[in-house]
């Protein structure tokens, strides 16, 4: 949006009436990524309008901001992100420069919303714990129609078409929910320009593809040039393979994208106890207060790098549940113990956030809460002193290499 002046003259046009779930859906779902301000900006623009012609004749800029009570600044602000998101578009009239057309744009409809890759992530990323009670607002009861009779009347059962007569019946013309389309920010013409010498025809390409490749780009922040390389690397038998195309643009991103988060997996618990007692428990307890999650699974897997994935999950419950370090490395060897070795994100998710509903803050808190969930899961409970002569635990005063062994007898003390 270019700068305004309040001398210059704006109209505004729609092409669609606001029922209540767009309402909704404005202040639910575009109001955390946009702010109140664009949003309220967007109804009165649409307050201005002639409910008959969805029109407005044109006033001064002076108006609207004295409407809104919005500086120029604020004003050009707010029309810009609703550009950018998709709810409205700007035209200038050529021959009179000082002259504005708002095109008033559909909001997306709840389930286009949250099925949508880029604005449901930003949403995601914005209300973080309250994402989910969020979207609970546009659940609809789901019946199993298997055990009802479908009694619907047929077309034919109501109405009577008379072609040779002046009744004629004709076809409802219901109005068209236009919106922007978010994808179109994706240049590809940049794309398609040098993809012959990648022995690549634009014609190979259907519109879904390219729809999916403006996604993945904007997503992942792909350039035109290498998203050539990333699309030839994933056409198959001469078309694209979305789900092998998805994949290497996930990949891309995470070779490209910084280790910014090195600082929250080399994370440590603000207090970090002085061992007390002697008994492995104690000195177990001891070695997970002191130990960051980086460096706890670093040391499951014999000093080698963890995994990106796995570093993933766990800066999810980092910053999302905002989990202790301690109890992080607690739900890391409870999950290593229940799942086989491996970390399933759904599970180290569902059980952090009855971790987190608890206000587990301790390590030993989050140890009896393993414990208790084991069991719970119809494991038999054994008392630690069982466990470490069973399992022979050793003391963390060893050599690094045996810490493998007391973490494995600790969960194993879980069953």
């Amino acid at each position: 949006m270019k700068e305004l002046l309040t001398s210059d003259i704006y109209q505004i046009r729609s092409s669609y009436m606001l029922d209540d779930i767009s309402y909704k859906t404005l202040l639910q779902l575009y109001q955390p990524i946009m702010g109140m301000e664009a949003v309220s900006l967007y109804m009165t623009l649409y307050s201005e309008l002639d409910q008959i012609t969805l029109t407005k004749s044109p006033s001064l800029i002076s108006r609207l901001c004295k409407m809104t009570g919005f500086s120029l600044n604020e004003l050009s602000q707010s029309l810009s992100k609703l550009e950018a998101i998709g709810l409205m578009s700007s035209y200038k009239k050529k021959s009179q420069e000082n002259r504005f057309l708002f095109d008033l744009k559909m909001p997306y409809l709840p389930h286009e919303f949250l099925n949508h890759p880029i604005l449901n992530d930003l949403l995601q990323k914005r209300l973080k714990d309250e994402y989910k009670k969020t979207v609970s607002v546009f659940k609809v009861y789901n019946v199993n129609l298997d055990h009802y009779q479908d009694i619907s009347a047929n077309f034919t059962d109501v109405f009577d078409v008379h072609y040779q007569g002046k009744e004629v019946l004709k076809e409802k013309s219901y109005k068209q929910k236009i919106h922007k389309a978010f994808e179109d920010e994706y240049d590809l013409s940049l794309f398609y320009q040098g993809i012959e010498n990648l022995q690549l025809s634009k014609k190979m390409f259907t519109k879904e593809d390219e729809q999916l490749i403006q996604r993945m780009g904007l997503l992942y922040k792909i350039n035109a040039l290498d998203m050539q390389n990333l699309v030839k690397q994933s056409v198959v038998q001469g078309h694209l393979g979305k789900r092998l195309f998805s994949r290497n643009c996930q990949q891309y991103y995470d070779l490209k994208m910084p280790e910014k988060f090195e600082n929250i997996f080399h994370k440590q618990s603000p207090l970090l106890h002085e061992q007390t007692g002697k008994s492995s428990l104690d000195k177990h307890i001891y070695y997970l207060e002191n130990i960051s999650p980086y460096d706890l699974l670093k040391d499951k897997i014999g000093g080698k790098e963890p995994l990106k994935r796995d570093l993933q999950v766990i800066e999810s419950l980092l910053t999302t549940l905002e989990l202790e370090p301690g109890v992080i490395n607690v739900l890391i060897e409870t999950t290593l113990e229940k799942c086989n070795q491996s970390l399933p994100k759904s599970f180290m998710e569902a059980l952090g956030s009855q971790w987190k509903r608890k206000k587990i803050q301790t390590v030993k808190e989050a140890i009896d809460e393993g414990k208790a969930y084991l069991k719970y899961q119809g494991k038999q409970n054994a008392s630690w002193d069982e466990y470490t002569k069973e399992f022979n635990i050793v003391s963390h005063d060893q050599k690094q290499e045996d810490i493998d062994e007391d973490a494995l007898a600790l969960l194993q003390q879980y069953d």
